[in-house]
């Protein structure tokens, strides 16, 4: 099947792939990310050389307790690791003081390539390559930079010296004009631990306060007319009349006739 392919078709095939994770240039830290978990926490220094101004080819050498000489590098392109080796041209023998740590790189690669743009542009030179190498340049110092600047026929034209950990430019040898540096990297506070919420109890339903109401206000007591009969006077009583002579005649009789019938004695 394969001889049925002409050549030009052939080509075009193989250009329209992908071209995959080995074509893909990475920053350091992109790099460094790659390397076995654990061994990053144990970086001393990065090398990488003819960056145009990403390089091709990254170098990490990383303290190892096991290897005779205390050293271990490991080469990354193209976004894998290629090569895994106790021996480096860059360094014979490596010491837990010399350990850097990934923690502590905070400035990528671009980032300082970016600062050495400014400074080119600044001074009117021209760049072509660069040459990396971060390391610390004592037991007590941070991380640096150092990124040596290469014209088109590979003569060094300027160096800069910058903090990887705050973006700092600590010296520009060759750039006699100093252009407006890129800002500072703060670093982040650390985190403080949370306490856990401890959700408060919902208060009581209290009942709604009773308004007082005002006193009612006391009847005033209205005068009614109410209708009086006049009061009836009691009836006379008549004078006892004075008897007069027929009456005494009479009074008198009655006594005779009275007493008469009381002497009277019974019949036999």
């Amino acid at each position: 099947m394969l001889r049925r392919f002409s050549i030009p078709l052939f080509l075009l095939l193989l250009a329209s792939a992908p071209l995959g994770a080995q074509t893909a240039a990475l920053s350091a830290l992109d790099a460094l990310r790659l390397l076995p978990r654990g061994d990053g926490k144990r970086l001393v220094r990065i090398v990488a050389r003819d960056g145009t101004p990403v390089p091709e080819r990254w170098h990490f050498l990383v303290h190892d307790a096991k290897a005779e000489n205390g050293l271990r590098e490991y080469v990354v392109v193209g976004g894998e690791v290629v090569a895994s080796r106790e021996v480096s041209q860059f360094a014979e023998s490596l010491h837990a003081d010399d350990v850097v740590g990934a923690d502590a790189v905070k400035v990528d690669s671009d980032r300082a390539a970016k600062q050495v743009q400014q400074y080119a542009e600044r001074n009117k030179l021209t760049v072509k390559t660069l040459h990396y190498e971060l390391k610390k340049a004592g037991a007590a110092t941070g991380p640096l930079w150092t990124v040596a600047c290469l014209d088109a026929a590979g003569k060094e034209v300027g160096q800069l010296v910058i903090s990887a950990s705050r973006g700092t430019v600590l010296s520009h040898l060759g750039f006699a004009v100093e252009p407006t540096p890129l800002s500072p990297i703060t670093p982040a506070p650390e985190e403080k631990p949370r306490l856990p919420v401890i959700a408060a109890p919902a208060p009581k339903a209290t009942a709604a306060p009773k308004i007082a109401s005002a006193p009612k206000a006391t009847p005033i007591p209205v005068a009614v007319a109410i209708p009086v009969e006049p009061p009836v006077a009691p009836a006379a009583t008549p004078e006892p009349k004075k008897p007069g002579i027929l009456d005494r005649v009479g009074s008198g009789l009655q006594k005779v006739f009275t007493t008469r019938g009381r002497e009277k004695p019974p019949e036999e």
